[in-house]
């Protein structure tokens, strides 16, 4: 896996655990007209500033990405960081995390059980 792929990949990641904690305000902060929509123009400015501060091998790739797209929105698309339908990324990842410890926790008895026979 390249240097950039493994950079997109905790981008979105990072991004994800910032929105979690900070979503109650960014919510409120974000509505941009009485429709109650997200300004996503701003919102990619937005996030681009949180990963930048957050993630610092970031600006390696910001300046020359800038050098040829200054758009936001396509920034973000290049940089792999979902900003659509996050609060059901968010959920997907939780279900995603209980499963994966369920099945740990399940192993985990099958090995109590083993140990409780005298089969291992």
């Amino acid at each position: 896996m390249s240097e950039f792929e493994k950079l997109k990949t905790t981008l979105n990641d990072k991004w994800l655990d910032y929105y979690e904690v900070n979503r109650s305000w960014l919510k409120k902060a974000l509505k941009s007209n009485h429709n109650g929509d997200i300004d996503r123009r701003t919102f990619a400015y937005l996030i681009l500033g949180v990963m930048a501060a957050i993630e610092p091998k970031l600006k390696e790739f910001l300046d020359p990405f800038c050098e040829l797209n200054q758009q936001p929105l396509d920034l973000i698309h290049i940089l792999g960081i979902d900003y659509v339908n996050l609060d059901q990324k968010l959920k997907e990842r939780h279900e995603q995390s209980a499963q994966s410890n369920s099945s740990g926790t399940d192993e985990l008895e099958r090995i109590r059980q083993q140990l409780s026979k005298g089969e291992i």
